[in-house]
């Protein structure tokens, strides 16, 4: 059940706020890391460095997720929206001011501080809303809003002159309206426990880890490989395909979102029905399919849309997405029915935690990969964590009975 009582008018006053404050970070974290990557490259900066420069605003999420436990219960869930709004939109449009892959440094860690306040508060807010009944189905409508904002992100980057202010402005508009969504939610009482913040420390935020360690590590597997996507998808088509498919490379990455689209209601339904652990390994094994299927089926990008070649790529692009975003959902789902009050803050504070290490090391390593071993190592990378994950999570789902039974974690 839902740990705290609403009206039905503060409820979905509440689920608009959460859907538009979603909707601001995904289409301006959809757009950046694409169109960011895009201008660097232009300007010659090698992989590696353009990988260091996106694990930079997974540094700021870092900050947030360790300090979460202690900032969310004293600002509040309206302020702490507010707040990161506010720094997503300020940054947004210093980027074009200052194209320099030195000062982006500073300015992405300062994106990521914001977008970590909508991600940390959102995700924790619309678990504390919701019963356990319809929570499945919920988050997946949650979860479907936030995937079409990842998809818009990069198709108003691809369409866009990256060398203008036009898709940053476009971000920044993006923010106004959701603001005004917020204000409703102001005057509600959601109380996070602050009398008990001082408890909420790095002890309970590893104790929160060592009751779920395969659905909070899930957050590591989602951000490295979903960092490494959206980073170097486009870079890895134009490599193969050539300079000309800039088009094409964008489309890898907005044709998987809008599997994730689609498939997370669906998902979200299903995990109100079956085993939700076993749903989360089902997702990850898709990922890892996808990724080993991307180096033969890529070429499809030349061929007709409808032709079995590129029927192939799209069709990829699409389960893909919707693993991951199916991996999201479920875990989400997971989270909410496993915590609630303050645990609860501290289990969504290890899930961004973990999302932003996996977020700062698969660019990095991903960009450095290909550095060093060309464009192939794109796929085989996110193959490896995701294939590595898909073992873990099964074996410890496969044992779940026997470690109840006996105590273990």
């Amino acid at each position: 059940m839902s740990d705290i009582t609403l009206t039905a008018q503060q409820r979905r006053s509440c689920l608009i706020a959460l859907i538009a404050t979603l909707a601001v970070m995904a289409i301006t974290t959809g757009m950046t890391w694409p169109l960011l990557a895009e201008i660097l490259r232009d300007q010659g900066v090698d992989e590696s460095i353009i990988g260091l420069n996106a694990a930079s605003q997974f540094v700021g999420i870092l900050i947030v997720s360790l300090l979460a436990t202690r900032i969310i219960p004293r600002l509040g869930f309206f302020r702490a929206t507010l707040v990161g709004m506010t720094m997503v939109f300020v940054t947004i449009l210093l980027l074009p001011a200052f194209r320099d892959v030195i000062v982006w440094f500073p300015l992405r860690f300062l994106f990521g501080l914001g977008n970590a306040l909508l991600f940390l508060a959102g995700e924790t807010w619309i678990n504390r809303i919701l019963d356990d009944r319809t929570r499945g189905r919920w988050i997946g409508v949650y979860s479907t809003v936030g995937m079409a904002g990842w998809t818009l992100g990069p198709i108003i980057a691809g369409s866009v002159d990256s060398s203008g202010w036009l898709p940053f402005l476009i971000a920044a508009a993006c923010i106004v309206p959701a603001v005004f969504l917020l204000l409703p939610t102001r005057s509600i009482n959601l109380d996070t426990g602050t009398k008990h913040a001082t408890d909420a420390s790095g002890v309970s935020m590893w104790g929160a880890f060592l009751v779920a360690p395969t659905v909070l590590l899930a957050g590591a597997m989602f951000g490295f490989v979903d960092g490494g996507l959206m980073s170097f998808g486009h870079l890895y088509t134009m490599d193969m395909l050539g300079d000309g498919y800039r088009n094409i490379g964008y489309a890898v990455i907005w044709t998987g979102l809008i599997g994730a689209i689609f498939w997370q209601m669906p998902i979200g339904w299903l995990a109100d029905r079956i085993d939700r652990g076993w749903m989360l390994v089902g997702c990850v094994t898709v990922i890892a399919i996808a990724c080993a299927l991307l180096p033969y089926v890529i070429h499809g990008g030349l061929a007709p849309w409808y032709s079995l070649d590129g029927l192939a790529l799209w069709v990829t692009m699409i389960f893909w997405g919707g693993a991951m975003g199916g991996t999201f959902t479920v875990g989400m789902t997971l989270l909410g029915q496993r915590f609630t009050g303050q645990a609860l803050i501290a289990a969504n504070a290890v899930f961004t935690l973990t999302f932003g290490i996996g977020g700062m090391i698969g660019p990095m390593t991903v960009g450095s990969a290909m550095s060093a071993w060309g464009p192939g190592a794109f796929p085989a990378t996110l193959l490896a964590v995701a294939a590595a994950y898909a073992v873990f999570a099964a074996y410890r789902q496969a044992t779940r009975h026997r470690r109840t039974a006996t105590g273990a974690l």
